[in-house]
């Protein structure tokens, strides 16, 4: 298991992690704000949505949670841990949450695993109200660490999801190949797809043959950027013509991240070698 904890609700709140350390009298030596290093950046946990489904007596009051939601994604930070029992002790782990591997991807694109917790399902109910200082605990998390200024929509589904009401998925992708304007797959890209702009990112192109894959290398690859459908249905049938069963090996491609002109938005990169096949120099399908 790795020895990264994506972190994401009241635990990106420094001062709140010291308080529950003085409550608990735990020792200086064996404090876990002390023993574990905070990884520079933020990251996304992908597919994923803030839900607040189970009460604390603690916070009086419901308490986050991340759920699984196509499209969606979750900030936070990475904590290099160093002992474990101290975070478990903190979360009720095993009986309140329980610890799963995960995924994140950097502000880079760079997909990297980790651990989080989760409600166990046995102790969720349908939404629980936070009360409003936890939410602001959180919310000042956000903003010691940068989210709620780099990336205010993600507060703001912290907000939504506070309040119960529905969270704005990630619903920009950049194309570069066979669903450009033009090409092959042009129809279903327009059937999900609100409009589109021209968009150049940081990568590099290859020539995969009847497609190109790009990955996350120094260089400039055209495309566009198109605002998709809110729904689930819009992703999905991205990711079956790109071959993304998810962040294993058998995926053909990768569904990342990254930073563009119009905002964060998703894009596919190859996940294999590259050696064998040439690159497109201009970055730009158009051109082969």
């Amino acid at each position: 298991m790795s020895n990264l904890y994506f972190a994401y609700g009241s635990n990106l709140n420094i001062e709140d992690l010291k308080r529950y350390e003085k409550r608990k009298n735990i020792e200086q030596s064996e404090s876990f704000v002390n023993s574990t290093k905070i990884l520079d950046g933020i990251f996304f946990l992908p597919d994923y949505e803030l839900q607040f489904p189970v009460y604390s007596r603690t916070r009086e009051g419901g308490v986050l949670d991340v759920a699984p939601n196509k499209g969606h994604a979750v900030a936070g930070k990475l904590f290099e841990v160093v002992n474990w029992k101290l975070l478990d002790r903190k979360e009720g782990s095993p009986n309140f949450y329980k610890k799963i591997p995960i995924t994140v991807i950097d502000e880079n694109g760079k997909t990297i695993d980790a651990v989080t917790y989760v409600v166990n399902s046995d102790k969720e109910v349908k939404y629980q109200k936070p009360h409003e200082n936890y939410v602001k605990i959180v919310s000042d998390g956000y903003k010691d660490f940068g989210i709620l200024e780099k990336y205010p929509w993600a507060h703001e589904n912290l907000i939504c999801s506070s309040e119960n009401k529905q969270r704005q998925m990630i619903d920009r992708v950049f194309v570069y190949g066979t669903l450009r304007e033009g090409h092959c797959r042009e129809n279903s890209m327009n059937e999900i797809s609100l409009g589109s702009k021209s968009e150049k990112i940081t990568a590099k192109m290859y020539n995969i043959g009847e497609f190109p894959a790009i990955t996350l290398e120094k260089g400039e690859v055209s495309g566009e950027i198109h605002q998709i459908k809110n729904e689930h249905t819009s992703l999905q049938t991205l990711d079956n013509i790109e071959g993304f069963y998810g962040y294993q090996n058998s995926s053909l491609y990768y569904r990342i991240l990254i930073n563009s002109s119009q905002g964060i938005c998703w894009t596919y990169v190859w996940n294999g070698e590259t050696n064998s096949y040439p690159v497109i120099k201009s970055g730009n399908w158009n051109d082969v």
